[in-house]
């Protein structure tokens, strides 16, 4: 019944019986005392960053599918450089199984959208879009460094092996790897090296613009990427395959003083490393680098534009035409998977009363010439009591942005639902962070063994 998905969008899932749903956090989660374990569906989501902050409106536009500026949402105070992030990621279905006693075999599915926003300077974050900063009669200097946009979407299938290392009455130590076979269904991505420009005279123009710009698109990103449904992309899918990997260790503590055997565990330690690799897509035409040497640019045409065009005019108004110069081009895009370091652990305080802690690092650097997804370095503790087939499970989590969240789980034999920052969003009309998830599995029991009596051994 319960189980552990310690990605992103599912932070606070824990539990103390291994699902086939935490396979894609740590492969050696495949072992397990069932005969088998089945996922039907479990989906979930979450938007976060320091650039936007969200009213308690927004959830009307996840039935409408518009939101409004400064009605729905408005541009975080925090004048730090701009981060943000929005996953939607779908574990479909799965089953892991044991072979012969002794092999355990996973086969699971999923579709992943991610995208990823790093670095980008706060007073040309406040120039860009609806009610934007304009410009003054003073002389205003702006720089760019390191900026990444990164956006795709792709399925999965992960072929999964799990085996005991070591095993003893008190100890055991298994290990487990994924072959993660990948559809590439499209992406999108811009990165600015380096970038400056001036404003002045108030006339809506960025003066003496220079810089580099690496532009990375599938064909027909332009119609999904800067859109409210990034689904729209399996219209016209990229289908590029490539491959990926994850690895990982778990071990278990079960002190036993009896003389038979236990099942269970009062301690386990779990350490992976996930999504190793990369996505390999064919490149649209308009991929490649560029360079802008000291021209003029009239961004008055990217203000106050809601249209969802926008992403549109920024690559055939300014790339394609006089002011951006093509540098090199490119037939084939590389989009880093979000490689994450995961250490876990999970402890009996009594008998239904748990302690989860996870550590979550990102091992994906930003570089604005090799585009890549990442997660954010999340710290997370989560207490869960347990009764039955009831379960309730409370998570507070702590990113590497200095934000916190409080949230709730609740579970009901094989069905769950939760949001890693359910107080907030509840509590607050100015939520930084939009987190739930949902969904169901199964638990096949092996047959109960007959315990003999100890006096007969």
């Amino acid at each position: 019944m319960y189980f552990t998905s310690t990605a992103q969008t599912f932070l606070g899932l824990n539990g103390d019986v291994n699902c086939v749903t935490q396979i894609r956090d740590n492969p050696a989660f495949a072992v397990h005392e069932d005969r088998a374990q089945i996922n039907f569906l479990t989906v979930g989501g979450e938007i976060g960053g320091n650039a936007l902050m969200f009213k308690k409106k927004i959830y009307n536009s996840f039935t409408t599918g518009q939101a409004t500026m400064d009605k729905d949402y408005y541009r975080s105070y925090d004048r730090h450089s701009k981060t943000m992030w929005a996953n939607m990621e779908v574990i479909g279905p799965g089953a892991s199984f044991l072979v012969k006693k002794k092999y355990f075999i996973a086969v699971t599915t999923g579709m992943r959208y991610l995208m990823n926003l790093d670095n980008l300077d706060d007073n040309v974050f406040r120039m860009m879009g609806v009610n934007a900063t304009r410009d003054t009669n003073l002389v205003d200097s702006f720089k760019v460094k390191n900026f990444a946009m990164t956006s795709q979407i792709y399925s999965e299938l992960n072929l999964t092996y799990a085996g005991f290392i070591f095993q003893s009455e008190d100890h055991t130590l298994v290990a487990g790897a994924s072959l993660k076979i990948l559809n590439g269904i499209g992406a999108a991505g811009l990165g600015v090296g380096n970038a400056s420009f001036k404003t002045y005279n108030n006339d809506g123009l960025a003066h003496n613009a220079t810089g580099d710009v690496n532009v990375a698109m599938t064909p027909y990103a332009n119609k999904w990427a800067i859109s409210t449904n990034p689904f729209n992309a399996l219209r016209n899918p990229a289908n590029n395959m490539s491959v990926g990997a994850d690895l990982g260790l778990v071990y278990y503590m079960n002190p036993n003083e009896t003389l038979f055997r236990r099942k269970g565990y009062i301690s386990r330690l779990a350490i992976s490393i996930t999504d190793i690799g990369h996505n390999s897509y064919t490149a649209s035409s308009v991929s490649g680098k560029y360079a802008v040497d000291n021209k003029n640019i009239d961004f008055k045409n990217i203000q106050n534009n809601s249209d969802i065009s926008f992403g549109t005019r920024i690559f055939n108004d300014y790339l394609v035409d006089t002011i951006a110069k093509p540098t090199s081009s490119t037939k084939k895009v590389k989009f880093g998977l979000p490689t994450a370091l995961h250490l876990n652990g999970d402890f009996k305080i009594e008998e239904r009363f748990w302690v989860n802690a996870n550590v979550l690092i990102n091992l994906r650097k930003v570089d604005a010439n090799e585009l890549s997804n990442h997660y954010i370095s999340t710290v997370t503790v989560t207490p869960r009591y347990i009764r039955g087939k009831f379960a309730v499970s409370v998570p507070f989590s702590f990113n590497i942005q200095k934000q916190g969240y409080l949230g709730v789980i609740l579970f009901a034999g094989p069905v769950y639902i939760g949001s890693g920052s359910l107080f907030q969003m509840t509590a607050s009309n100015s939520i930084n962070n939009l987190n739930l998830f949902l969904g169901s599995s199964l638990r096949i029991k092996a047959k109960r063994q007959k315990e003999r009596d100890a006096m007969m051994m």
